[in-house]
């Protein structure tokens, strides 16, 4: 009984640990009103509500939180309990409770006031809640600059600017409503945003307390900007909202009265637009860099690192803006229809500039392909260059990962940012271990995954085999690969050198992939098996499956490598990249020929015992195989044709032909008269149209010329034949034939030679001569005279009436044309009583 006592244990230990489990994880994810937890509001918070939003500056003392928010001259006061905060908000003539629930991360919050009205807002940084510190209004020019670039951030969603703006104008009546005052802030920044000016245009110091300034547009149209000096302060004064709401009417008359969207700069239709979106998509973060990439003409890159080195070059581009200076907008042109490209920035190592590029979208305006080229030593020399000082908030140090080591190592370690060939020292140094890291830790976790395999298969032996080698290897290229790749991102490398690191990180990982999604498929099929899934049947379709799932994983893979080498698709895949390189070149004749072979048999373009030509040559195709074609030529001999040729041949099948074209030219003696001639003619037409083995139509017969030595008769007619020997002997008997109506018209066929007549010879036959004039004459009179052709009832009357073969001959069935003589010596019966003897 002793020997029993821990297995009686064993229920009840589990039980202890299921519990405790239970209670840790409940402790867990106990909601937070169970362990309610006062949370701290204090801080400057950015909140929206339906048309509108403010800056509210919290203050929080135990439960007790005061606060307001100067742009209404408002006030809240409530009680927090837990994540809420419950109170009361009042403006001058107005007021109401609300209620605000604070986020997990105590970075945002969610609430209502008043009528169910919704109230959000986001906890502003230290640094960005400093209330105006940096919008002077010590001149002119620096409150304009001020107003443009805090209307700006407010088009941009940061609303917090609102109090900002709302300090820098000098609205004509003190007493309005705060929302008029931010409407007409509204409209007088988007009159000033329809115009283009330079901000040194505005002076720093005027003597006046006043100061106008006229703005000009691209279009002629101009406004006029009026500022004034209080208490010290430069205001920039607003007319009323009538006013305002004319000039914007008249300035839009583009857009038919229409206010722009935002969105319309991600157009591209000016240089402003261009550099705006630009702009924007980098202040959106990683989720705008697609944007600010299209604003890149990226043409002359690799396209292998395109997207990457586009990333890149566009965070090189924003610090070298920011380091430049803070941009304002309205300082860059925006008329649509310039053509001439905009420098914004001109420095010895290269410039700035945004030029119209023709593109599937039409013209659009981009960062010029130089620019990109010369960004990285643009960035060099601005990069000791003291910051400019910026209206809004920036963050230097807060840029990508490139930048922040490359700000750490300036005052850490000077010396690795020289130049070492087209590298800094930093980045050889950095390439070297990253490359060592990859090594090392596709080592570590290979060993990982192999101890962890091993003690699997020691525990089940049967369900789980041994970790397969090949498995292992992959996992280190694959691991590999992954570190490299995306360590090498960090670098900053130049497009040359990145795209050659990557494409060895991204083929390590590729090769890699293979054996490990072998195993994964490998593994699936034996879970199934094991479970029953597979029947007995149905396993070699399991295997077919495998095969074809792993053949098209072969095949995906190495179309992945092909884009990282930049190798067409095509290519790709007739040499199965660089691995099956050698396998693919060997056998690559034998698998087109195959391939070749199926086109042949499923297009058909010929059959066995078609004669035709192909190329140069012509034969009669004896066989059809897999790999090559027979065909027997005339000179009976036998030409093997392997396929891939011979499909890619232009092939003229005989065989196919339904009847076979007859053409000639009869010369006859110059000393012919014409009506003999129109006598040959009507004869020659008349016996093709009563030939039974020549086609009715098409069929012609005219006199084409005079010949260096003769009067020439074009014969154009089709035999109704398919077989080469019969229209050789029907060609034969229409010869004769026209032979005869020559000799009968009087005249003859002339002779393409000079003679010279020493005697007196038998010349033309004058009576016949005259028969077929006489002939002639009477189809005249009778107005049957066949020219230029017969009549339907001639066609009908002479159709058929010469019978082939000729008068006297044997019948056609007991004639042997050419090719045929062994066929019909087989099909004679030499001995029609004999018996039959088996062969012992």
């Amino acid at each position: 009984m002793i020997s029993n006592r821990p297995a009686r244990l064993r229920p009840a230990l589990a039980a202890l640990l299921l519990s405790t489990f239970l209670t840790v994880l409940a402790c867990l994810v106990l909601p937070a009103g169970a362990v309610a937890q006062v949370q701290d509001w204090s801080g400057v918070w950015d909140t929206r509500w339906l048309n509108g939003g403010t800056r509210v500056v919290v203050r929080q003392e135990g439960n007790v939180v005061t606060g307001e928010y100067p742009l209404y001259g408002g006030a809240i006061a409530g009680r927090v309990d837990g994540n809420r905060l419950v109170g009361s908000w009042t403006e001058p003539g107005n007021g109401g409770t609300f209620v605000w629930v604070m986020s997990p991360d105590g970075q945002s919050f969610m609430g209502r006031f008043s009528d169910n009205e919704w109230w959000t807002g986001s906890r502003l940084d230290p640094t960005d809640a400093e209330d105006g510190a940096l919008m002077t209004q010590d001149s002119p020019r620096n409150v304009l600059r001020a107003f443009l670039l805090a209307g700006e951030a407010v088009q941009n969603g940061d609303l917090q600017y609102l109090d900002d703006i709302v300090q820098l104008l000098a609205y004509p009546e003190s007493d309005q409503d705060k929302t008029d005052e931010l409407r007409e802030a509204t409209l007088l920044w988007l009159i000033i945003d329809q115009f283009q000016f330079r901000l040194t245009e505005v002076p720093l110091n005027p003597k006046a307390d006043s100061y106008d300034l006229r703005l000009s547009r691209y279009d002629g149209e101009e406004y006029m900007l009026s500022f004034l000096r209080r208490d010290d302060q430069w205001l920039i004064a607003v007319p009323s909202q009538r006013e305002l709401d004319r000039t914007l009417e008249r300035l839009l008359v583009r857009t038919k009265g229409r206010v722009p969207s935002p969105s319309r700069v991600f157009r591209q239709e000016s240089p402003r637009d261009a550099m705006e979106a630009f702009l924007d998509s980098m202040r959106a973060g990683p989720g705008g860099l697609d944007n600010a990439i299209d604003t890149l003409d990226l043409s002359e890159l690799n396209a292998v690192t395109r997207q990457q080195e586009g990333v890149l070059l566009a965070q090189y581009l924003d610090q070298v803006l920011a380091r430049i200076g803070e941009v304002v907008l309205q300082e860059i042109p925006n008329d649509p229809d310039s053509e001439t490209p905009y420098v914004h920035f001109m420095h010895p190592d290269g410039d700035i500039v945004i030029a119209p590029v023709e593109s599937d979208d039409g013209q659009k305006w981009k960062f010029t392909p130089e620019t990109l080229r010369s960004i990285r030593h643009l960035y060099a020399a601005a990069e000791d260059l003291p910051l400019p000082r910026h209206m809004l908030p920036y963050d230097p140090d807060g840029g990508p990962v490139f930048f922040r080591i490359r700000n750490q190592l300036r005052d850490v370690l000077p010396g690795g940012l020289e130049k070492v060939g087209p590298l800094e020292a930093w980045q050889w140094i950095a390439m070297v271990v990253v490359f060592v890291l990859a090594l090392v830790l596709a080592g570590l976790i290979s060993i990982s995954v192999f101890l962890v395999g091993r003690a699997l298969h020691r525990r089940n032996r049967a369900a789980i085999g041994r970790v397969p080698q090949l498995l292992m290897w992959g996992v280190r290229l694959m691991v590999f690969g992954l570190v490299a790749y995306f360590g090498i991102g960090l670098l900053g490398l130049p497009d040359r050198f990145a795209g050659i690191a990557q494409t060895v990180a991204m083929v390590a990982m590729i090769a890699g992939s293979i054996p490990i999604e072998f195993w994964l498929i490998d593994a699936v099929r034996h879970i199934l098996d094991r479970f029953g899934a597979i029947s007995q049947r149905g396993d070699i379709l399991a295997s077919l499956l495998v095969g074809l799932i792993k053949v098209a994983i072969v095949l995906g893979n190495f179309l992945l490598l092909a884009e990282a080498l930049q190798i067409p698709y095509g290519a790709a895949l007739a040499g199965l990249g660089i691995g099956g390189l050698a396998v693919a070149l060997a056998a690559r004749s034998t698998l087109e020929n195959v391939i070749a072979g199926f086109i042949l048999f499923a297009d058909r373009p010929l059959a066995v015992g078609d004669f035709c030509r192909f190329g140069q040559k012509m034969g009669t195709v004896e066989r059809i195989g897999i790999r090559s074609t027979e065909l027997r030529t005339r000179d009976r001999t036998v030409i093997s044709v392997p396929n891939a040729e011979f499909v890619n041949m232009h092939l003229e099948n005989f065989g196919r032909r339904d009847k076979i074209l007859l053409q000639f030219t009869i010369g006859l003696r110059y000393e012919t008269r014409p009506d003999q001639l129109r006598y040959v003619l009507a004869e020659i037409r008349r016996l093709l149209i009563a030939h039974a083995k020549v086609d009715e139509d098409p069929l012609r017969v005219r006199f084409s010329g005079f010949g260096s030595h003769s009067l020439d008769i074009e014969v154009y007619a089709y035999v109704v034949s398919t077989d080469w020997s019969d229209f050789l002997g029907i060609r034969e008997d229409l010869y004769l034939r026209i032979m005869e109506l020559i000799e009968a018209a009087g005249t003859g066929i002339a002779v393409p030679s000079q003679t010279l007549y020493l005697g007196r010879d038998r010349g033309l036959d004058a009576e016949r001569g005259a028969a077929a004039e006489e002939q002639v004459k009477a189809w005249r009179a009778e107005t049957r005279l066949p020219f230029p052709n017969f009549t339907v009832e001639e066609i009908d009357q002479a159709a058929n009436t010469i019978p082939y073969p000729p008068e006297g001959a044997p019948r056609f069935t007991e004639q042997v044309a050419e090719g045929q003589l062994a066929e019909r010596r087989s099909r004679r019966i030499f001995w029609p009583f004999g018996r039959q003897v088996r062969a012992p």
